[in-house]
């Protein structure tokens, strides 16, 4: 395909197109993060409904490949920051992920950057082939390796699969939580109370260390929007999955979470930081994965975010998430690439040297900074 302009190649969004899109989201098993009622709620609350833009492909009249993009200074990006769990194209085959990778590197300023994907996602695996064969500078870096949990088996082999240590301290928290009060768990679907419930969940959320850091959800009018309108969306579409711990009544850990499909994707989490010695974190956590056990449609917990110890205690695995970069076919492209793997090394070097305080410091005015 001959080099195109990308307002060529981008389609605007409306009710027609959307529908389509979402569709195809579902039908091929996507992420809820790529469909277009959360990626409408992340634009919303972060300004940039009106760049929003579609790359698509059809096959006789039919939708077949969507990927959501933002066009800006030449450059085509992933409508993701750091409030986006995951990315990827959405294909109905094979040979329409092809094509739209095709006609994404296809763009005349050939500069093209995507965050959150997942490279074993099957979309996402034709797109890094289709990079790694275009002739453009690539650059591939790792983010991070999130968690999951495998709920697919015996309920009773998985506790039992845990380490020894595990499963003595998971007690002993219960107990000594079960010791406290009256210990209850449930889950929301968002039909009811959802404003009193986010309220709730968010005060939650927004622990000391949060608020100073700046990662809060209320810590950013633009994170406040999203999981809110996100929510409001979940709801609507019957996968929103609000959980919330107990402890005599009070609320004491919480998750935000979304079922869609077989995955049950864990988001947000928040706790008391008065009940801390009771492990509210891991119980909540515990019981979590217990629920998703005794759903007969859910196969995997997705913890999403950083393998922290509360979820890689209970993870069955970890899978990479990753962010793409693709340049010009020129020697500026490699001089691009340079810049960002000389940049990207010196950050590195600069913040393994710094305190743990001074750490906090420059991830809560960076925090803000975006937010």
């Amino acid at each position: 395909m001959a080099g195109k302009n990308a307002s060529d190649l981008l389609r605007p969004l409306d009710p027609d197109l959307e529908r389509q899109w979402d569709q195809l989201a579902v039908a091929t098993g996507s992420s809820p993060f790529v469909r277009p009622g959360w990626l409408k709620a992340w634009a919303g609350a972060f300004r940039q409904t009106e760049a929003l833009r579609l790359l698509t492909v059809e096959r006789g009249g039919e939708l077949t490949g969507v990927l959501p993009l933002l066009a800006a200074r030449g450059v085509l990006r992933s409508p993701t920051n750091f409030e986006s769990p995951l990315f990827a194209p959405i294909a109905a085959d094979h040979e329409a992920a092809a094509e739209l990778a095709e006609r994404l590197l296809a763009v005349d300023s050939g500069a093209v950057h995507l965050s959150a994907l997942r490279p074993d996602d099957a979309p996402t695996e034709v797109l890094l082939d289709a990079a790694g064969r275009s002739g453009a500078p690539v650059l591939r870096r790792t983010l991070r390796a999130s968690p999951y949990v495998d709920v697919t088996g015996d309920p009773a082999g998985f506790w039992r699969g845990l380490s020894k240590n595990r499963r003595h301290g998971l007690r002993r928290l219960r107990n000594r939580m079960g010791d406290a009060g009256e210990v209850s768990f449930e889950v929301h679907d968002g039909r009811e109370n959802l404003d009193a419930l986010l309220d709730e969940g968010f005060r939650l959320e927004a622990r000391e260390w949060k608020r100073a850091a700046g990662s809060a959800i209320l810590s950013r009018p633009g994170s406040t929007e999203l999981f809110t309108e996100a929510a409001r969306w979940a709801a609507e579409a019957g996968i929103l999955r609000l959980a919330f711990l107990r402890l005599a009544g009070r609320p004491i850990a919480f998750g935000y979470n979304v079922q869609q499909g077989s995955v049950l994707y864990f988001i947000k989490v928040g706790m008391s930081d008065e009940h801390l010695k009771l492990g509210p974190g891991v119980v909540f956590t515990s019981h979590l994965v217990e629920h998703a056990f005794a759903q007969p449609d859910v196969s995997c917990v997705d913890m999403l975010g950083e393998d922290e110890p509360y979820k890689v205690d209970f993870a069955s695995g970890t899978r990479e998430l990753i962010r793409l970069h693709t340049f010009p076919r020129s020697w500026w492209g490699g001089v691009q690439r340079a810049a960002i793997v000389t940049t990207a090394r010196a950050r590195a070097f600069v913040v393994s040297r710094l305190s743990d305080a001074s750490r906090t410091r420059l991830s809560a005015v960076r925090n803000r900074l975006v937010g």
